[in-house]
């Protein structure tokens, strides 16, 4: 793709005007990492959106609030009780790459091989879009539709993420033929325990499929199951039944059906083991 011009708005009021002023011909901008991947026919004229004060990671009342172009990086040098998307931060591609690409960039431009959508949906997290007014979404609606969302001079502004409290755990799993490549495979879960038993799961897969998504038939079949490999194993396999599995890079489909069965029931056995600790 081809960059024509270079915009840099002082405030989330201006990018937003020269959003709509340049319509389809804008191309909005924090890391960039996604332009190496896109074809587009006509020049585009880049929009920074560093400097709109979006980048930072708080606390309040058990969730945190991610700005949007917030680097990779810093989720992963974040430290805090409850705060688990460091472990996907640090299976992201390369140091170089986490420390330009951003936790809204990997969300509003997503491909096969995105990681965080993964996590953001087992984590039930939601997305804040700022337009005329600003509308508050849950990631699985945000990730079914992100670019139709994102019309010139709307811009996701927030990702909030409840913390992970007592009695819960997460887990997320990737497979990667080197560490610097496409995901092939990526699954995250986030259980609660009773007992010895799930009480609920929220589970989700993406590289193998056409599109990370949330996988609700396996946490159905999770909930009230005793938490160990073989229950978990059982309803990972039932709960997959039918999903359009996609081999990546020489592997058949049959091998990255079985490879994400693999890695989801592996995310769920961490999930739970950290939720009995």
């Amino acid at each position: 793709m081809k960059l024509c011009d270079f915009v840099i708005p002082a405030d989330i009021d201006e990018a937003r005007a020269r959003l709509r002023e340049l319509g389809d011909a804008a191309f909005p901008t924090a890391g960039g990492v996604s332009l190496h991947f896109l074809r587009f026919a006509e020049p585009k004229t880049a929009v920074d959106l560093t400097r709109l004060g979006l980048s930072g990671i708080s606390r309040d009342n058990g969730r945190f609030t991610i700005g949007a172009t917030t680097p990779v990086c810093d989720l992963q040098k974040h430290v805090a009780e409850g705060w688990v998307l460091d472990r996907v931060a640090r299976r992201f591609v390369t140091q170089q790459i986490r420390n330009i690409s951003t936790l809204g960039g990997n969300i509003c431009r997503v491909f096969w091989w995105s990681d965080f959508p993964v996590a953001l949906l087992a984590l039930d997290a939601s997305v804040a879009v700022r337009g005329e007014s600003e509308t508050v979404l849950s990631a699985e609606e945000f990730l079914a539709r992100p670019l139709k969302l994102l019309k010139p001079g709307t811009l996701v502004v927030a990702i909030d993420i409840p913390a992970v409290e007592s009695g819960a755990g997460f887990g997320y799993g990737k497979e990667t033929r080197v560490g610097s490549s496409f995901s092939l495979a990526t699954a995250a879960a986030c259980v609660v325990v009773e007992g010895n038993r799930i009480k609920q799961a929220r589970v989700a897969a993406g590289a193998s499929l056409s599109m990370p998504q949330l996988l609700p038939a396996v946490g159905e079949k999770l909930a009230g199951e005793t938490a160990d490999r073989e229950a978990i194993e059982k309803a990972v396999a039932t709960g997959t039944e039918g999903l359009a599995w996609k081999g990546r890079e020489g592997m058949s489909d049959p091998y990255a059906a079985e490879l994400s069965r693999i890695i989801i029931a592996d995310a769920i056995t961490d999930a739970v083991a950290e939720a009995r600790t």
